[in-house]
């Protein structure tokens, strides 16, 4: 029954012509009217970036006004940077045939967004002139939301710091930079002695004050791109890198540092309209690729830090290559 009433449908389509243009004009329109539901943006493009159509349901996510795009390229209605990235989509597309789930960060009318691409190769499109698909998805809500997941992954929710975890990951870039460098970095830890007795007698909230008003302190005395975060606790630590290929004028300059924060840090801290001292014990530990794994590089600045700790309340200790038994 169903291939008989499907045969019927093919000989209305091939032989009764008025009929069959009815339902070409019907198939056109639907799928129009489906293209045009998309919430995607669609584009198709020409191996050099150039427009040559595209549907936009939501035309404020275009880059450039949709009546002065077709025709222009890439190039000329975003930054150079973004389009040279679209355009190696783009070539792996007209390669392999697709490409998809790359995810670029663009200007828009309505403020910077993030789109998700998906690229196909048009099968009707010649080797002399290749043409592509592009879809781009506004993924701004999904990529906020990641971001924000990773970044509580990363950071301290009291001091909002960098917490151990960015710590450890920032640790091996150092090693790793100081390796293909030759150069030395210092760590530092640093313990916060008479925390406990101001976040026993004056309550949580109080001690929170204290390692915020710490850790702003501890960040604004060193350089922007020196690595300051949160160990735990009443512990933070500190990577200092580019310290130079001598290690006599790299600890010179660790010992400096030192100093420095010493005198910065056991100054006393006003939260709430009261003064409280906190004395700090800092312990160094000078390296270079050569002295190995992360954690032998912090047990000697924990040890480091303790030796400080038992010596006196506002000195330090460093702990060198050619110090460490």
């Amino acid at each position: 029954m169903l291939k008989a009433v499907w045969n019927g449908l093919l000989r209305k389509l091939m032989f009764d012509e008025p009929s069959a243009n009815n339902q070409i004009s019907f198939i056109g329109k639907d799928l129009s009217s489906t293209l045009d539901a998309i919430p995607d943006l669609m584009f198709e493009l020409d191996a050099s970036g150039r427009y040559w159509d595209f549907r936009a349901l939501r035309p404020e996510l275009l880059s450039a006004p949709g009546e002065t795009i077709i025709g222009k390229t890439l190039t000329d209605i975003m930054s150079e940077e973004s389009a040279k990235s679209i355009l190696s989509v783009i070539d792996e597309a007209i390669r392999t045939g697709h490409s998809h789930g790359t995810q670029h960060y663009l200007k828009t009318p309505v403020g910077n967004r993030w789109f998700e691409f998906s690229v196909a190769r048009k099968e009707d499109s010649t080797d002399e002139d290749p043409r592509v698909i592009l879809l781009s998805r506004d993924i701004t809500a999904r990529k906020e939301k990641h971001l924000e997941i990773v970044k509580l992954a990363f950071t301290d929710p009291v001091t909002l710091l960098p917490n151990r975890n960015m710590f450890t990951k920032r640790m091996h870039l150092a090693i790793e930079k100081s390796a293909s460098s030759g150069e030395y970095a210092a760590l530092i830890f640093f313990d916060l002695d008479d925390f406990k007795i101001i976040n026993d007698k004056f309550g949580h909230e109080m001690g929170d004050l204290m390692l915020k008003s710490f850790a702003e302190r501890l960040k604004n005395s060193l350089r922007p791109n020196d690595l300051v975060a949160r160990w735990g606790g009443d512990e933070f630590s500190v990577i200092i890198e580019d310290l130079g290929s001598d290690i006599h004028a790299s600890l010179l300059a660790t010992e400096k540092i030192c100093k420095k924060l010493v005198n910065k840090l056991t100054e006393p801290h006003i939260l709430n309209g009261k003064k409280f001292d906190c004395h700090v014990s800092i312990g160094a530990c000078l390296f270079n690729s050569e002295q190995g794994d992360i954690e032998s590089i912090l047990k000697n600045a924990d040890i480091e830090m303790y030796r400080a700790k038992k010596e006196d309340k506002t000195h330090f200790s460093i702990s060198s290559p050619r110090s460490k038994s």
